[in-house]
């Protein structure tokens, strides 16, 4: 039988030594149910069969961990394995030093929020190219995870806990600012191409388009509480392409918030089912 293994990450605010404002003070960036997320999807994981160890929440949550963690899981499945990884927590984006293997052409690398730094899309998929062909790698981050997404204003929140996932424009600039030496020599560790050296098959479910964002919520984050009720509808639980469009449904329309669906690698069709 096929191995699956979960990582499930919530972070509900981040190191305020790390993070800071316009004006230089301490931002912890406080969310509310992002380690819910990461218990609710972790749970959801384990009941389909998978090794799941617990989900890794707000302190724990660091770039050294999420990357010792997934390192050890590719180092261990085979061809027709499935790896799971979701994260829930704030968005944003760094300058692009290596403006050559910006697939996006954008001059911008996505990040994660984890709680000790920014985790750059470049090293995400560096590790993903640890994974062995015929491994079957699957996504859910519930962020304003796209480089453009900085363009769209966060606005009101549409209730008291729909804010949105993002890092405000001060803080996204100056905490880069803040650490740029590290941003930068970061980005060149990593190996170009990044993509081109993906053998695995990697599907990314987003909470949000391009130029949206991710909202947060009381029990669950909006996009991770659709995709738990969309788990219900027999239909949606025949492919991923299908789990997207009815977690888009049942997102309200005041949160003009629609998942988005990428795939990377090679895609193995109706293999893609979790």
């Amino acid at each position: 039988m096929p191995t699956g293994i979960a990582i499930t990450i919530g972070l509900n605010e981040v190191d305020p030594n790390h993070y800071v404002d316009g004006q230089g003070n301490p931002w912890s960036g406080r969310l509310n149910a992002c380690e819910n997320d990461a218990r609710d999807l972790g749970e959801l994981a384990k009941s389909l069969g998978f090794e799941w160890n617990g989900p890794l929440l707000t302190q724990h949550a660091t770039s050294v961990a999420v990357k010792q963690q997934v390192a050890e899981i590719a180092g261990r499945l085979q061809p027709g394995d499935l790896f799971m990884l979701t994260y829930s927590g704030h968005g944003s984006q760094v300058a692009n030093t290596n403006p050559e293997d910006d697939p996006e052409q954008d001059k911008l690398d996505e990040t994660w929020c984890l709680y000790d730094r920014e985790f750059l899309d470049d090293e995400l998929f560096s590790l993903f190219s640890l994974f062995a062909p015929g491994v079957r790698v699957v996504v859910f981050s519930d962020s304003c995870h796209s480089g453009t997404v900085a363009k769209a204003a966060p606005g009101e929140p549409i209730d008291e806990f729909a804010v949105a996932k993002m890092l405000p424009l001060d803080v996204s600039t100056a905490t880069e600012k803040k650490n740029e030496a590290l941003y930068s020599q970061l980005q060149r560790d990593i190996p170009t191409k990044r993509l081109q050296s993906v053998a695995a098959t990697v599907v990314l479910i987003s909470g949000c388009q391009d130029n949206e964002l991710s909202r947060d919520g009381r029990l669950n984050g909006a996009f991770t509480g659709a995709l738990l009720e969309a788990w219900n509808d027999p239909d949606a639980r025949r492919s991923l392409p299908k789990l997207r469009d009815k977690a888009s449904e049942l997102i309200p329309d005041a949160y003009n918030q629609h998942p988005n669906y990428s795939i990377y690698g090679f895609d193995t069709g109706p293999a893609l089912v979790i």
